[in-house]
């Protein structure tokens, strides 16, 4: 085997200079305990791996990522489209309070629990929002984080793989290269497989004068559109943070350390300046305790780094004391804000459908040892696709869902509404911050009309629509000083009337689109949740029942907004009345954007890096 004689002598003089332990990858508790590292990042998803990965190109800066879950087992059912089961590394079981507004009922809370995160268990769905989206987030306080501000990011991020010219001509796939990156480790490419069904959609939605998009991901996130996947089209195996951001590097990083199957109780201070973490072992319960000279960095996502802060003494003075927690610092807006994407799922019986469908390898054996073999054989194949889903989708605003009248009355209704009567908080900052994202964001509904949800078929037994736009706020609080004890997780779906608005919006017009000659001819009967029904007080009571409040897009918890606006981290990502202290994933979002969240998610990291760099002059 040949060495290269000046890597040796590298590796020799960093292990030199570096602390004792710093020559592992991933290390133990007790390792991780006797060893000083730079930065600490609570959290080894998207966000965390991201950032881990920037942080540790210099060879000089030590990383240690702390993370409560397993590193997969690289299974089919994480790596191939077609055997997608996230299942395994959810954190099961995580359920909500009961929601006030959805009959009472109680969700599971799906939340990625692996090294990787969400990007190892979502749909690998890869796409961004419109720009007027991150505009406003800067316009409410997260100055630099507009579309201008995060494009350099989002093509860094990601390597584009245009597809077979012939095979996008034919399955309308278009797409603007400037818009995308073509060296980043996240591989960004086009299922090459489709089915028959999906023309059917595409010119159901034309007939109904749906706008086509040349791509979505250029800014401008309105009609029919084929998805882009966080797939390497090398080996249609699913790219994610782990894969990206974790395998790419770590043979030539041993500056870069993971400890895995760890619960990160707190953040350690001295003063109000940020020196570690307190973890937990998770299977033994022992607790130790990691130091960082720079800066500790919270990854943990929306649902469980509101819970870290809250047990550092960070939040409500109220809240902590109820805990027994001493507060550190008095910022009410810790755990406030809970925004997700809500989902409801119609479904059909056909008496015509084509085959194959996307529930054929399901369904059918044959046809799924065929497509098996197929995508075996680096053939295309259904394999490609993610399992029970499709490959188009459709961004609908207000205005080409509905009348103009009701269009208008909706609207209208929405900005006559006392904020302070939909959130469950008193504090004022908390109050004014919830009023401006209204504003804004209904300001956006009306000169932009920007996306309010969205519309995919599988072109077999169900379409999902997605209410993308919620006005209703809800919270994470957590419900004791144990960190292994699960926080109270509040949705607060539907309690702004004006969410069930839009959500009824959207189902008419998806029951326009199924209705439509192309889609009739297959004989497609909806069968839930509102079969039959006209009236629109009965149909918004069935789609209340089959609500899903979550469709793992969790965010803005830790809002960057101006702390008088009840914001919790400052643009730079510092966390207010703190030093040495940041956060870096989806929880620090004003609110939600339209699209999915995994592309933001990993261009705000590659950003968050760079300012973290900027900030300890690396």
């Amino acid at each position: 085997m040949l060495v290269n004689s000046a890597l040796v002598v590298a590796l020799a003089s960093l292990a030199n200079a570096l602390p004792s332990g710093l020559l592992a990858r991933v290390v133990d508790a007790e390792t991780a305990s006797q060893t000083s590292y730079d930065f600490i990042i609570a959290g080894g998803g998207t966000s965390g791996l991201t950032v881990a990965d920037r942080l540790t190109e210099n060879p000089k800066v030590s990383v240690l990522v702390i993370e409560y879950g397993p590193f997969d087992q690289k299974e089919d059912g994480v790596l191939v489209p077609g055997a997608y089961f996230p299942v395994p590394y959810l954190w099961l079981p995580l359920f909500s309070t009961p929601q006030t507004a959805l009959n009472n009922t109680v969700y599971g809370v799906p939340c990625g629990r692996a090294v990787g995160g969400g990007s190892a268990v979502n749909a690998m769905f890869f796409h961004r929002s419109s720009a007027a989206e991150y505009d406003a987030w800067d316009d409410l306080g997260a100055d630099g984080w507009d579309w201008d501000g995060l494009l350099p990011y989002f093509k860094k991020s990601e390597t584009f793989h245009p597809p077979d010219a012939a095979y996008a001509k034919d399955r309308n796939i278009t797409y603007d290269l400037s818009a995308h990156g073509t060296s980043g480790p996240v591989q960004a490419s086009y299922p090459p497989y489709d089915y028959p069904g999906s023309k059917n959609f595409w010119n159901a939605a034309l007939r109904l004068g749906i706008p086509t998009i040349k791509d979505p991901n250029a800014g401008e996130a309105i009609g029919i559109f084929c998805l882009l996947h966080s797939v390497d089209p090398a080996n249609q195996t699913r790219s994610f943070a782990r894969t990206a951001h974790y395998d790419r590097v770590i043979s030539a990083r041993p500056n870069y350390h993971v400890l895995p199957n760890t619960a990160v109780g707190k953040v350690t201070f001295t003063g109000t300046t940020a020196t570690g973490v307190e973890y937990i072992d998770r299977a033994s319960g022992a607790k130790s305790t990691a130091k960082a000279t720079k800066e500790v960095i919270i990854a943990a996502g929306a649902v469980h780094s509101p819970q870290i802060l809250q047990l550092s003494g960070i939040g409500s003075k109220s809240h902590l004391q109820g805990l027994g927690i001493k507060q550190l610092v008095n910022l009410p807006g810790v755990g406030q804000n809970l925004q997700d994407h809500l989902v409801l799922t119609v479904n059909y019986n056909y008496t015509n459908n084509l085959f194959p469908n996307g529930g054929s390898l399901q369904s059918n054996a044959t046809y799924n040892a065929e497509q098996r073999a197929l995508y075996d054989a680096r053939q295309p194949s259904a394999y490609d696709i993610t399992a029970t889903t499709g490959n188009l989708i459709i961004f609908l605003n207000l205005q080409n869902t509905t009348s103009a009248a009701k269009y208008q009355s909706i609207v209208s209704s929405a900005k006559s509404l006392n904020p302070a009567t939909l959130i469950s908080s008193t504090d004022k900052a908390v109050l004014k911050g919830y009023a401006n994202q209204r504003n804004a964001i209904l300001n956006n509904l009306i000169p932009a009309g920007e996306a309010i949800g969205d519309i995919s078929w599988n072109t077999a037994e169900a379409t999902s629509i997605y209410m993308t736009r919620p006005l209703s706020r809800g919270s994470v609080m957590a419900a004791s000083a144990d960190p292994l004890a699960d926080p109270l997780i509040d949705f607060g779906a539907g309690t702004d009337p004006t969410d069930i608005e839009f959500l009824l919006a959207i189902y008419k017009k998806n029951r326009e689109i199924m209705s439509q000659p192309e889609i009739k001819v297959l004989g497609a009967q909806e069968t839930s949740p509102a079969p039959g029904l006209t009236d629109d007080n009965a149909i918004k009571a069935a789609l209340k029942a089959a609500l899903q409040p979550s469709n793992a897009h969790e965010c803005c918890t830790l809002a960057m907004m101006d702390r008088g606006q009840g914001g919790v981290v400052a643009s730079n990502l510092t966390v207010y009345g703190t030093s040495r202290l940041s956060v870096v994933d989806a929880s620090i979002w004003p609110f939600v954007t339209g699209g999915g969240p995994q592309a933001t998610v990993y261009g705000g990291a590659e950003k968050a890096a760079d300012i973290i760099k900027k900030r300890h002059g690396i």
